[in-house]
């Protein structure tokens, strides 16, 4: 007897985490799994990782509701990297399902615009812009890395707090809270002891990117060499929200525009310069928040694939039975414990 397709999956695998969701083809949301990372496929055992992580949270997110993998319809997959080797191994692991598998700028736009046209910029340790027109059209902006670009990600709001903080330390500049709120949260005395952190090689891109914190804090307090390392964030990400409309030939139409990350949620600053700055510089273009995170965005890419279309009903069910912790990985898993 032939098992009935009649489940979704999602995974958005990222560099902490992986994340499987599961719905049913009307929308709604019954479970979900977790695994490590799945990135950094190039390193050695990178290929045996992503497969693992894969594995271990769609199996996780199947068990928790007795459901076997040939019960699934369609599969999205939204990758931080390795989204061909993920989309190869879904094929092998769900044989007969509908498998989609893309990097996760793709699934963030989905998630965003409920799978319309639209241009995404995410904001975490790295940034990146990703533009898609109805005709199928896409581009790329930003996204180069943190030796060749990553503007406004928190990787550069970090770099440019320390590099503050040293200058503050020599008197180059004026003095700024950062020579003291980026040793203390780093749990070291002073700027010295941040500085042994770094060459030694234990302080790697993310710790540095979470130095926001630390900026945030002391541009609430009044700091100005912190606001102005925000205010120059806002307007960086805006500059590859604006250049994927350049590349899209989109400017002076209307179009939306979805910030995304943890960059645009940990504070107010940053994405009010990025309102701004589209606003002054490009006003055809429209802030919207996003209406789901990457992951449903891979539930909706799945579902419109299964179905043909995406209904009200579909996305009313989502938007209802979407855990509001989902949002973050991290927070997910926390609650689950």
């Amino acid at each position: 007897m032939t098992t009935p397709r009649t489940l979704i999956l999602a995974v958005d695998g990222g560099q902490s985490s992986t994340l499987a969701m599961v719905a049913t083809t009307d929308g709604k949301i019954i479970s979900s799994g977790f695994a490590g990372p799945s990135n950094h496929v190039d390193e050695p055992g990178g290929p045996e990782r992503l497969r693992g992580a894969i594995d271990k949270s769609t199996g996780e997110a199947l068990a928790k509701i007795s459901a076997e993998r040939d019960a699934v319809a369609g599969i999205c997959l939204g990758m931080t990297g390795g989204a061909d080797m993920a989309g190869e191994h879904a094929r092998e692991r769900f044989a007969g399902s509908n498998v989609q598998a893309y990097y996760d700028f793709v699934t963030a736009l989905a998630g965003a615009s409920l799978a319309q046209p639209g241009i995404v910029v995410i904001g975490g340790t790295g940034a990146v812009s990703y533009g898609r027109l109805a005709d199928g059209r896409e581009v790329k902006a930003g996204g180069w890395g943190f030796v060749m670009g990553d503007e406004g990600s928190g990787y550069d709001i970090g770099r440019h707090a320390l590099q503050l903080a040293t200058q503050a330390y020599d008197g180059r500049i004026e003095h700024t809270q950062l020579v003291e709120r980026v040793p203390a949260q780093l749990g070291v005395a002073d700027i010295w002891g941040v500085q042994q952190l770094i060459y030694s090689g234990q302080m790697e891109r993310p710790e540095i990117a979470r130095l926001t914190v630390s900026v945030m804090a002391g541009a609430e307090a009044g700091d100005e060499a912190c606001q102005r390392i925000l205010a120059s964030a806002g307007r960086d990400l805006a500059d590859i929200a604006i250049a994927a409309g350049r590349k899209l030939g989109v400017l002076g139409q209307p179009i939306g525009v979805y910030p995304t990350g943890g960059i645009f949620t940990a504070g107010h600053r940053i994405r009010a310069a990025f309102e701004q700055s589209i606003a002054e510089r490009e006003p055809t273009m429209t802030v919207h928040s996003p209406a789901f995170p990457p992951i449903g965005g891979g539930l909706l890419l799945a579902l419109k694939a299964v179905n043909g279309e995406l209904t009200e009903t579909v996305i009313n069910n989502l938007r209802e039975t979407f855990p509001q912790a989902a949002s973050s990985k991290h927070q997910q898993r926390e609650q689950q414990g």
